[in-house]
């Protein structure tokens, strides 16, 4: 019995991971189930035996990718200083779709327009997903206190979603590198008009070498 839970949670997280990867490369409405089991290496019969829906299954895949995400994060920002690691946070998130074989995508950037369609436990799994986001972004705004942190980490991260939406939308790499780019100044520029963020030290710096 022991072996047999092991292996059927095992076969629950195959088909978790095969429909997150499939989801974000391919979108929600053109991956179906048959899709998702046969490239887990199942056959389709035995989907209900570990979902009610493709509802849930979309809500499991999505919470996995954020935390995939978040986890990336998480791992290429520890014991940098906040500055540096708000710096490699965006620059990441905005190059999640341009880089071959990335396998760090977000959910809202990648299938947000679909989202938006979906069943209301889909959709409060991607906004968890938006406010966990933030809230790490805010957790490296230092200079402020809470309340604006979160405010300036809103912006922030809602301009990479829309940057990489719109790039995933552009007809060629120069007009999506350009999208993404001025999204990146933008940030630049957002965190440096509110006294944080690796462009910060660098005006600092300027104006101390100009006097």
């Amino acid at each position: 019995m022991r072996r047999s839970r092991s292996d059927a949670a095992e076969t629950r997280e195959r088909i978790v991971s095969t429909a997150s990867k499939m989801f974000l490369e391919k979108g929600l409405e053109s991956v179906g189930m048959r899709d998702i089991m046969a490239a887990a290496g199942l056959t389709p019969g035995g989907f209900y035996r570990h979902f009610e829906s493709k509802e849930q299954l979309i809500c499991e895949a999505n919470d996995a990718a954020f935390h995939h995400l978040l986890e990336m994060f998480e791992s290429r920002t520890a014991g940098k200083p906040a500055a540096e690691a708000l710096e490699i946070i965006v620059s990441l998130y905005l190059n999640q779709s341009q880089r071959e074989g990335n396998t760090f995508r977000c959910p809202l950037s990648m299938n947000g327009g679909e989202l938006s369609h979906c069943e209301p436990q889909v959709r409060a799994i991607a906004l968890n997903g938006y406010q966990r986001t933030v809230q790490m972004v805010a957790d490296r705004i230092e200079q402020v206190n809470k309340a604006q942190a979160l405010a300036i980490a809103g912006g922030v991260v809602s301009t990479m979603v829309g940057a990489v939406t719109m790039a995933n939308l552009a007809p060629n790499e120069e007009a999506a590198g350009a999208i993404l780019s001025n999204a990146h100044g933008v940030i630049r520029t957002l965190l440096s008009v509110a006294g944080v963020g690796a462009t910060n030290g660098a005006v600092k710096e300027k104006k101390r070498a100009a006097r």
